[in-house]
């Protein structure tokens, strides 16, 4: 028991004192003085106005407000740097998609110097030095407006080494923020410090026991801000909206009333401020950006999607009991399509996306009974590859394939990397490939559309690994969130 206990207080410490960790001293420093004088100025960038307001240096504040109107966008917080930057070196280790992350950070320069402030190339750059200590690193902060009508910023440590790049600025004791992504404990974050870094969402995510419970045995209980779909963009309930473009890890610091700190693990920090009269149209902004999903079919509506397992004739029975209560169905999704066997976990599915005629014989009789009640099949896939030459009923071998063609990652020996996941190990795609993104959609058009299947869960992007070797000049630093 005594083990138990030390091995959940240390787990415990690790969340505290690593990479987004409550006991982090004060980021940011003073606003100082430099060569350039102080001046009230007002810039234009495009449909939006990006003014210095104040009398001097010491209570000197930026301003983003869109076109005529006097509601702020975006300030920082008056006499403070807005800008700071370090040296950081993280230690990020994975086990089953959870993911355990510590900062070291050492040279943080928070007090800001503005040296310049001009409009160049159509945007407004700022730019002078952070100090501490006797260090100087250059920076910069640059807007412009996008094609689609964004505020765009760059912020920069001018400096190789400093690989920290924090952005501070103003917020206040009533506004709310909402959004980033796909979160499970609070709707509001603010008074909370938000890391934004994909992983599995863990078991209990602070409910104890299940949570300590989870950790012993696997490391894998999980805090309130785990998330599958963690994204850094948020709306306040005073319609100021904010989003950052980078994928490498990041925090969002909501715990001070009146400002808000954003930090990234690159020296550069890429993002955009956003106009909109309403929730609605600042969501449209954001998905203008980054993509919307299609409008989903009518039958999807039209009744229970039955998540379930067992093969053929399980789904026969289970169907035939729903149908005599008249209940209506859209779909059932059948994650074990592509088989199941034991392992020292229980009951798992083969990794290798071809039907199990085993499993699933008659399948097409299957389909066609359960669309007669107007229902559909779905199925389910995921980027893990397993080696089926144990499978006596495999008529692929959709991990010889992609290994002999060089599709899935390697470890830092040049050798496939082999992921455990409980008694087997696996194979992850590397989708930084383009020749093996071409590879896997040919295996869903053969092997999952051919089957008259109309959907799939998409699962498990979350693993991938933060020292793997992947394709091109990606590292799992800048592709870990974005595959």
């Amino acid at each position: 028991m005594q083990q138990y206990i030390q091995t959940a207080v240390a787990l415990t410490l690790a969340g505290l004192l690593g990479a987004c960790g409550l006991w982090e001293p004060r980021i940011g420093g003073t606003l100082q003085t430099g060569a350039l004088e102080f001046a009230v100025a007002d810039y234009e960038v495009g449909a939006y106005r990006v003014a210095w307001e104040g009398t001097d240096w010491k209570d000197a504040r930026l301003v983003v407000r869109y076109g005529e109107e006097e509601r702020a966008l975006w300030e920082t917080v008056a006499g403070q740097a807005f800008v700071s930057a370090a040296v950081g070196e993280e230690d990020i280790h994975e086990a089953r998609g959870m993911f355990t992350i510590k900062d070291s950070v050492t040279g943080r320069c928070d007090d800001q110097t503005v040296e310049e402030s001009a409009v160049a190339d159509a945007g407004l750059r700022i730019s002078g030095s952070l100090s501490c200590g006797g260090t100087s690193v250059p920076y910069s902060l640059a807007f412009e407006e996008t094609p689609d009508g964004h505020l765009r910023f760059v912020a920069k440590a001018e400096a190789e080494n400093y690989n920290r790049l924090y952005l501070l600025y103003g917020s206040n004791a009533q506004e709310g923020f909402n959004g980033f992504g796909e979160q499970f404990t609070y709707f509001d974050i603010k008074g909370r410090k938000l890391p934004i870094f994909v992983m599995e969402q863990g078991i209990g995510r602070g409910a104890e026991p299940i949570t300590t419970g989870a950790d012993i045995q696997a490391g894998a209980g999980g805090k309130w801000h785990t998330s599958y779909a963690g994204v850094p963009h948020y709306i306040t309930s005073q319609l100021r909206s904010l989003f950052l473009e980078n994928y490498e890890y990041i925090c969002f610091d909501l715990r001070s009333p009146e400002r808000v700190v954003a930090e990234v693990f690159a020296g550069e920090m890429r993002g955009r401020i956003l106009y909109g009269e309403d929730p609605l149209q600042l969501i449209e902004e954001y998905t203008e950006y980054a993509g919307r999903m299609r409008e989903l079919p009518d039958w999807i509506h039209e009744g229970a999607i039955i998540g379930m397992q067992g093969g053929t004739q399980k789904v026969r029975d289970v169907h035939g009991r729903l149908k005599e209560m008249g209940t209506p169905i859209a779909a059932y999704w059948l994650q074990d399509w592509e088989g199941q066997r034991r392992t020292s976990f229980g009951k798992q599915l083969w990794w290798s996306w071809e039907l199990d005629e085993d499993r699933y014989p008659e399948w097409d009789a299957l389909r066609s009974e359960l669309a007669d009640y107007g229902a559909e099949v779905m199925i389910y896939i995921n980027p893990f590859l397993v080696d089926v030459s144990e499978k006596e009923n495999a008529r692929r071998n959709l991990f010889k394939e992609a290994e002999e063609n060089d599709y899935l990652i390697k470890n830092e020996a040049g050798e496939t990397y082999m992921i455990l996941n409980t008694s087997f190990s696996a194979g992850l795609l590397d989708l930084a490939n383009p020749e093996a993104r071409t590879w896997i959609k040919s295996v869903i058009i053969d092997e999952l559309i051919s089957t008259g299947a109309k959907g799939w869960m998409a699962d498990f992007a979350e693993a991938l690994p933060y020292d793997a070797v992947i394709a091109g000049e990606e590292t799992p630093v800048t592709y870990h969130n974005r595959y």
